[in-house]
């Protein structure tokens, strides 16, 4: 192997891991090895972050003495690597389709292989690095000295790694071998990821949620622990004994099958299915339906456009996943039993509805979109004899449905899992349905303001504008105000201001701003468009 080859196709590859961020940092001017730098450093940066945000929670905790802390840990950051992991295979392996360039080229086919394997693995780390603090302490409030607890949690944080990535990699490249996945290749992408999206959104608010019960034993409160990951808290709490050593011993056994399963199932076949990839898929011819209405084939168009796996992946990663995470979050681990609220906090989920649509919907949603993926076909669209505001009227409709689904019904499944009283559910959700109403207006019209119809890359679309920074400041600064106006709401109702005057006047007040933003948008927009 050449390491100097593979360096530079691990370099190669990092560009296929977040094209969104890649576009975006090319739009800056940045050429060749500094676009590779920019991209490294983001990373770098996110483990920092993730560093600095959990690790000042950790330090607060000593995990030798609650194991349900440790294994919680544990489980967050598996389903976040997991997600990650997806995201990341999908990109290097089914989008990059470079395999067959590198044909002419005096490059073996292993050292592809392990480029692209150790360009996902770089991406994963920086949102595993937590765990690194974690094992620490583990080991050094158990009484271990520095150096030992150091060389163990490093050494249980690559186990750990390895584990979750081979394991992922399995998974997926498993899947695609089947006959049934060349056949149903954009189905089974989308049904991928979007299990991904599931599995990592439904179980952080799932552990959020079942680990509430605590365990008051010894005094001290501890959540439930999972036995799944005991084995690496049994490791860094008595690591030189044999309660210790021999779970350390058995991941390691864990860790060598599948890494041997990996080498000898995967890897030889893997050049074979992305090369040939084209040759085992079958046409599909599709089915012309008679007296549809105009209407119906337009609607039935729009929603072919949606059916791409690399927007709905993005989608799903960058407007979905880690809202849902935060918010989930501070909600499910709040102390306050929420199924004994009154009718006097309506007014307050109905806002919170509108907080939430803020946060779910934003640059990248499907609605936010939508007009720019119409590309050539939209300049052929204006020189039919259609109305451009009706066309485009029920353009809007079927995004702003589709996003009223989504954050509708994610916002009807946490407000289960909260068991909020049906009142308070029906007046969130509504605030979430009108919410999303809004934003979409604002999203939609912004897409034909930026309108992109020459785009290559989807991920080209969402760095319109403000780019990636602006869809941070947009979601913090959205749960940022959205926390101080919810807070002052809430005391005003907890102070038992008269509820007449109280809900009547946040009432008004949004009635207003609403209206007034339907004005601007109607009159800035939609009213030029018959123009």
């Amino acid at each position: 192997m050449n390491s100097g080859i593979i360096k530079r196709l691990i370099a190669v590859n990092m560009l296929y891991v977040n094209p969104s961020s890649t576009n975006q940092i090319r739009k800056k001017g940045r050429k060749g090895k500094q676009v590779i730098r920019s991209i490294i450093q983001q990373y770098l940066l996110s483990g920092v972050i993730f560093l600095a945000i959990y690790g000042a929670t950790m330090v607060l905790i000593d995990f030798a003495r609650l194991p349900g802390f440790f294994t919680y840990y544990m489980a967050l950051f598996a389903l976040i690597g997991f997600s990650q992991s997806l995201s990341a295979i999908f990109n290097v392996f089914f989008e990059s389709k470079d395999l067959q360039d590198y044909l002419p080229l005096p490059i073996k086919q292993g050292e592809i292989f392990i480029a692209k394997f150790l360009a996902v693995g770089m991406t994963i780390v920086p949102f595993l690095l937590p765990l690194l603090i974690l094992f620490f302490l583990t080991a050094f409030k158990s009484g271990y000295s520095i150096v030992l607890a150091v060389v163990g949690a490093i050494l249980l944080f690559l186990i750990f790694f390895i584990l979750l990535f081979s394991l992922c990699s399995l998974i997926v490249f498993g899947m695609t071998k089947t006959k049934l996945f060349r056949r149903h290749k954009k189905l089974f992408t989308s049904l991928m990821l979007g299990f991904s999206m599931l599995v990592s959104v439904g179980g952080i608010l799932a552990i959020n949620f079942t680990q509430n019960s605590l365990d008051h034993s010894a005094g001290v409160p501890d959540r439930h622990p999972f036995a799944i990951f005991m084995p690496f808290y049994h490791v860094m709490h008595e690591l030189l004994s044999i309660k210790g050593l021999l779970p350390l011993a058995g991941l390691l056994v864990l860790t060598g099958l599948l890494l041997l399963a990996l080498r000898f199932f995967v890897v030889p076949s893997l050049y074979e299915q992305f090369s040939d990839e084209g040759s085992h898929t079958v046409a599909t011819k599709r089915k012309r339906k008679s007296n549809q209405s105009l209407k119906k084939q337009l609607a039935s168009y729009n929603y072919q456009l949606l059916k791409n796996p690399n927007l709905i992946m993005q989608v799903l990663t960058s407007s979905l996943i880690m809202p849902i995470v935060m918010v989930g979050t501070m909600i499910t681990t709040s102390p306050v039993s929420l199924s004994t609220l009154g009718l006097k906090f309506m007014g307050v989920f109905f806002v919170c509805g509108i907080v939430f649509a803020c946060i779910t919907l934003n640059q990248t949603s499907f609605v936010s979109n939508l007009i720019s993926l119409d590309r050539e076909n939209f300049s052929f669209i204006q020189s039919l004899p259609l109305s451009l505001d009706k066309y485009l009227r029920q353009k809007f409709w079927v995004g702003c449905k589709l996003q009223m689904c989504i954050s509708g019904g994610v916002g009807i499944i946490m407000a289960i899992v909260l068991k909020l009283p049906i009142l308070l559910m029906l007046a969130f959700v509504i605030g979430i349905l009108w919410g999303t109403y809004l934003l979409s207006l604002h999203f939609f019209s912004r897409d034909y303001r930026l309108l992109n119809l020459t785009w290559t890359n989807v991920s080209q679309l969402f760095t319109r504008g403000v780019g990636n920074y602006g869809l941070m400041l947009w979601m913090f600064g959205t749960i940022f105000v959205g926390a101080i106006l919810i807070a002052l709401y809430v005391v005003g109702v907890l102070m038992n201001f008269n509820p007449l005057v109280l809900n009547g006047g946040v009432m008004i007040w949004l009635a207003i701003l609403s209206g007034a933003w339907l004005w601007i948008n109607h009159s800035n927009f939609w009213k030029k468009l018959r123009s």
